[in-house]
């Protein structure tokens, strides 16, 4: 979940296109992860210095690391430590990136240590999925820190990238979040919930979307016949909720339960108190799920 939040970070800072996140997402599956960027991750050299070395090598024919330790950017030790780590999946992100000429090392050195500060991680939070970060990660990134939030909301939407992670894929980016009172799509798929808070979860989206959604979900390709598609993202709301829902119950005594799924087309869903939008973008569309809790 980290890479995916990366991505977002550097689309919501201008600095990639939704397009370039999009071709990364589906690269960095074939990245082999250089010794440059896991070195300017590590602090152990600047994107100057990297820059140096790769151009140092083509006149010499020697590795990087070898050049790096001869140039002294580096010792043997440090080298050897980098290459015995195992790459992450952000480090990939930006790898690929600067592969794909989206990035430079400098605007790479630059990014990933502003994100790492303002986040408070460190390699150690994002090699181990640390959950506290995660959904510390996910509050700062849409500013669900406001007294007037719900508390459970930044568990839930952290579940919903889970959820999205473990059955839909890992390719995608999380998008600006906004506030609404209604939601219109070409289908809407709406799932309540009640108990001890009552809310409602939303997949909202055109038709393609939620065809690539469900196939992705379903694992086989399918078309839109009879709406089976809808009703397909409709079984991943009610995998998430529930999940949710259990954690709720055995974390905080919270007894929630789901209601039927139901599909609207072409219609306005007005919401009962303001909702937060969570746009999704995957390579097949834009999925927005929305949440009232």
């Amino acid at each position: 979940m980290f890479a995916q939040f990366f991505g977002g970070y550097l689309f919501n800072k201008k600095l990639v296109t939704a397009e370039a996140l999009t071709q990364a997402f589906e690269d960095k599956k074939n990245t082999r992860m250089r010794l440059g960027v896991l070195a300017i991750n590590a602090g152990l050299m600047t994107a100057d210095q990297v820059e140096h070395v790769n151009v140092t090598q083509q006149s010499v024919d020697k590795r990087f690391g070898d050049l790096a330790v001869q140039l002294g950017y580096v010792t043997e030790e440090q080298v050897d430590a980098l290459l015995s780590q195992q790459p992450t999946d952000y480090l990939l992100l930006g790898q690929t990136l600067v592969n794909n000429g989206a990035l430079t090392n400098a605007e790479f050195e630059t990014a990933i240590n502003d994100y790492k500060r303002e986040n408070k991680l460190t390699d150690s939070d994002v090699e181990n999925d640390a959950a506290d970060k995660l959904t510390a990660l996910v509050s700062d990134f849409y500013h669900l820190d406001g007294s007037n939030t719900p508390v459970m909301l930044p568990d839930f939407v952290a579940m919903l990238f889970k959820g999205i992670i473990r059955f839909i894929d890992t390719d995608f980016t999380p998008l600006e979040a906004e506030l609404s009172e209604s939601v219109t799509a070409e289908k809407v798929v709406e799932q309540k919930l009640s108990g001890d808070y009552s809310g409602a979860v939303y997949a909202c989206g055109d038709t393609d979307t939620m065809i690539g959604f469900a196939t992705r979900f379903a694992g086989e390709e399918m078309g839109d016949v009879s709406g089976f598609a809808a009703e397909t993202v409709g079984e991943f709301l009610n995998v998430t909720n529930g999940l949710f829902a259990v954690n709720e119950s055995n974390e905080h005594g919270r007894e929630i339960s789901m209601e039927p799924q139901v599909v609207y087309s072409n219609e306005t869903v007005p919401l009962k108190k303001p909702s937060i939008i969570v746009p999704v973008a995957f390579s097949f569309g834009t999925m927005s799920f929305v949440i009232t809790l």
